[in-house]
């Protein structure tokens, strides 16, 4: 009948006698090196897989990770304050453009953005859409 497992998740151990003990286990015969380092190298990885995730640092991690900020609730970040309805207008009127320009080949894309620079993007939006017949 093979023995209770003990919880250990109350244990609180320095680093070095967390190696102690891990060096024990090894000499034991309880767990073997490889084992080990498999599990460090898993380890590393759900790290780094939970960085590029954006998950950030959690505790107990290596430090050198930068940890990310949490997002607001929805999943995403929000900055700053409110949009006024003149940067709400501007940011349709972007929208608008980028969407026509991507539809021009790109040898013709200079054209649109000299008409930007020099009357605006709403001229631009109306000589692209008269272009694209919409």
């Amino acid at each position: 009948m093979p023995r209770p497992r003990r919880s250990f998740s109350g244990l609180r151990l320095s680093p070095s006698q967390a190696q102690q003990v891990l060096e024990s286990m090894v000499n034991d015969g309880r767990i073997s090196s490889t084992d080990l380092s498999r599990y460090f190298e898993i380890q590393q990885l759900e790290e780094r897989l939970n960085a590029l995730r954006g998950g950030g640092m959690q505790p107990g991690r290596r430090a050198g990770w930068r940890a990310a900020a949490a997002p607001a609730a929805g999943g995403r970040r929000r900055r700053g304050g409110p949009l006024t309805a003149q940067q709400r207008a501007s940011r349709v009127l972007q929208g608008r453009y980028l969407g026509l320009i991507r539809q021009i080949p790109a040898s013709q894309r200079g054209r649109y953005k000299k008409i930007v620079e020099d009357q605006g993007r709403e001229a631009a939006i109306k000589a692209m859409q008269s272009v694209l017949k919409k």
